[in-house]
C-alpha cells in the first residue's frame, strides 16, 4: 500500500521531469532457469537499490540471449530495494501477460539496462545441487531470491533454487572494440573443475574474438572465435578444447596451475568466466578487468 500511494504521488513529477543522468549498464549473468552438469541448478537474483532521497528509474532496454525476454522497467522509491529473480526479470512477471512458465530447457542472457544516476544494481548467482527433488505440487512461483520462476505440473524438477553464489556489481556496459579484458583466475584440472567462458557481442556485426590463455609459468595458448552479431556465446569446459590441451596437461604440476586469459574483440563485447567445482557445484565468477 505504501508503495502504491507513494508511486501515485510521484508519477506526475516523473513524467514531467526525466533525469538527464541515466547511464547504460550490463547485467551479464541473468539466468532465468538452467539445469547443468553434475545435477546443478542455476538462477540469478537481481537487487536494484535506491539509497538516495529521490525516485529512480531502471529499464531493460535491450536483451542478448534466449528469445522469450520481455521489456521490464520499474521506478525505485527513495530508500527502496527491488528484488527480482532472473526468471521474473526475463519474463517481466507482473508487468506482462500471460504469465510464462519455465520450459524444460535453459534460458539465460545479458540485460542491457538504463539506470538513473544513484541506483545500485547487483546480481547474485544462485547455484545448488538437486538430488531426488521433492517435486512441488500444482503450479506456483518461487520467491525472487529463489529464482522467481513459475513452475507447473509438467516441470519434473519442481524445486526452487535457494542456493547462493557470488555477487556481481553491475556498474558498466560493454568494452569498446580492441580493449583487452583480463580474466585473472581460471582453473584447469578438469578432474576437479569445469571452466566456462562467455562472450557477449553487443554490436550488429560479427565479432572476431582472440583469447590468449597464460599459465602460471608464462606458457600460452590462443583461441580464435567468430561470434555472430548480438549473440550470447558460451564455451563450456574450455580446457577440453584441443587448443588448451597442453595447458590442461601441464596444470597437474602445481607450478603451472594458476591461469588467466586476455580477451579482445573487434566489436563492443563483454567477457566473463565461470569456474565450477565438480564436487559440489560451487562457482567462482571471473569478471573482466
Amino acid at each position: 500500500m505504501r508503495r502504491l500511494m507513494a508511486f501515485a504521488g510521484l508519477l506526475t513529477l516523473l513524467l514531467a521531469v526525466r533525469p538527464l543522468s541515466a547511464k547504460e549498464i550490463l547485467i551479464p549473468n541473468v539466468v532465468a532457469f538452467a539445469r547443468g552438469s553434475y545435477s546443478s541448478l542455476w538462477g540469478t537474483e537481481i537487487r536494484i537499490i535506491n539509497p538516495t532521497s529521490s525516485p529512480k528509474s531502471f529499464r531493460v532496454v535491450d536483451w542478448i540471449g534466449s528469445p522469450r525476454q520481455r521489456p521490464y522497467q520499474v521506478t525505485v522509491l527513495p530508500g527502496e530495494t527491488v528484488v527480482r529473480g532472473g526468471f521474473g526479470l526475463y519474463t517481466a512477471r507482473g508487468q506482462q501477460s500471460p504469465v510464462l512458465e519455465v520450459l524444460d530447457e535453459a534460458e539465460y542472457g545479458a540485460a542491457v539496462c538504463e539506470v538513473d544516476e544513484g541506483l545500485l544494481v547487483h546480481s547474485r548467482m544462485l547455484t545448488t545441487t538437486v538430488v531426488d527433488p521433492p517435486g512441488l505440487a500444482g503450479q506456483g512461483v518461487c520467491a525472487p531470491n529463489a529464482g522467481e520462476y513459475v513452475y507447473g505440473d509438467a516441470l519434473f524438477l519442481g524445486v526452487c533454487n535457494y542456493g547462493v553464489g557470488p555477487v556481481l556489481y553491475a556498474d558498466r556496459s560493454f568494452f569498446d572494440p580492441g580493449v583487452p579484458q583480463n580474466l585473472l583466475m581460471l582453473n584447469p584440472r578438469r578432474n576437479h573443475y569445469r571452466t566456462n567462458l562467455v562472450i557477449v557481442n553487443g554490436d550488429e556485426e560479427e565479432a572476431t574474438v582472440s583469447i590468449l590463455v597464460t599459465n602460471a609459468t608464462g606458457g600460452t595458448a590462443r583461441l580464435e572465435r567468430r561470434v555472430p552479431a548480438r549473440t550470447y556465446f558460451q564455451m563450456n569446459d574450455v580446457y577440453a578444447l584441443p587448443e588448451l590441451s597442453g595447458l590442461e596437461e601441464l596444470s597437474e604440476m602445481t607450478e603451472h596451475f594458476g591461469q588467466r586469459a586476455v580477451v579482445t574483440c573487434s566489436t563492443r563485447c563483454y567477457a566473463i568466466g565461470y569456474v565450477i567445482s565438480n564436487h559440489n557445484n560451487t562457482v567462482s565468477v571471473v569478471e573482466p578487468r
